[in-house]
């Protein structure tokens, strides 16, 4: 039987080496992207065994992480099994590799209807890529940062500190209130799941920095590691009217903070066309596919 507990930031103790340990490449095996949704999804946590489970119920459904961590995957996969029967509404794995598919379609023959989905598709990229910018598939990006460079000759990179929370926490706010901002529901949902991070943004497992130019705020990222290979951006935001800001700090971040992974998981586009457009701009090396195992009842 598991036992399911709200996920609160000290749990990136016991999570953490869990979600690591099987090696997976996409953001959801990232303790804090668990926790940054975690209001917005009613993301709870489990152990069973040396395995993690995180369940989160949104739109009628109960959606099980597919699990992470050593040991007995099958018995428990079985115990998640036995828990979504528990319930009284749908229930799907989410976040399933191709290797994880392969094994539930082996142990499992109909039990589950597997699908993929593109939207949650994840774009992975070289990390030396995204700090150097090298070479002429790159040569726009170079142009937007030179450009940026040349238009603000006192821009710096600092690191989110304990010190500087509060001037990105109040850019964020501000960001979250522009015009083309305000009415969005997903970016205002966002928005409270960033403020929540802020508040334990010194207790958890996270990096991150921020560009000042002409004495303000243009832009800041944080993120946090997937595994010990793959940093995963979790946020991402910049003055729009700043030329090359996005640019700058998705730089700064692949130089300064990310300077002992690999690669750098962008996560996904959501289903944006204009989303997609972008992140396949930066040349990813891997798209990474996730597949959703609805269970049959």
């Amino acid at each position: 039987m598991l036992t399911f507990k709200p996920i609160e930031p000290q749990d990136a103790q016991w999570v953490t080496p869990l979600l690591h340990a099987s090696g997976y490449m996409t953001s959801t095996y990232a303790f804090v992207t668990l926790y940054l949704w975690s209001r917005a999804y009613d993301t709870q946590v489990a152990r069973f065994g040396d395995h993690v489970i995180a369940r989160s119920h949104r739109g009628g459904i109960f959606h099980y992480l597919y699990p992470s961590g050593h040991g007995d995957e099958k018995a428990t996969v079985d115990a998640i099994i036995e828990d979504a029967r528990a319930q009284s509404e749908p229930a799907w794995l989410y976040g399933v590799s191709v290797e994880a598919k392969q094994r539930l379609e082996q142990w499992y023959p109909g039990l589950f209807t597997i699908e993929a989905v593109r939207d949650d598709y994840e774009y992975i990229y070289d990390r030396s890529e995204l700090a150097d910018l090298p070479g002429k598939k790159f040569q726009k990006k170079r142009n937007h940062v030179s450009r940026f460079i040349r238009e603000n000759p006192d821009w710096e990179f600092h690191a989110i500190t304990e010190e500087s929370l509060p001037l990105v926490r109040q850019f964020n706010r501000e960001w979250a209130a522009l015009a083309d901002n305000k009415d969005d529901p997903g970016i205002q949902m966002e928005h409270e799941a960033i403020e929540m991070v802020f508040d334990h943004y010194t207790e958890l497992p996270i990096e991150g920095g921020y560009i000042t130019a002409g004495g303000r705020i243009v832009a800041y990222s944080f993120g946090s590691a997937i595994n010990d290979r793959i940093f995963d951006t979790n946020v991402e935001k910049a003055l729009y009217e700043v030329n090359g800001a996005y640019n700058i700090i998705n730089r700064e971040m692949a130089r300064q903070v990310c300077a002992g992974y690999e690669m750098i998981n962008r996560e996904d586009d959501v289903g944006s066309e204009g989303l997609r457009k972008a992140k396949l701009s930066y040349n990813p090396i891997i798209i990474e596919p996730k597949y959703r195992a609805v269970l049959n009842k």
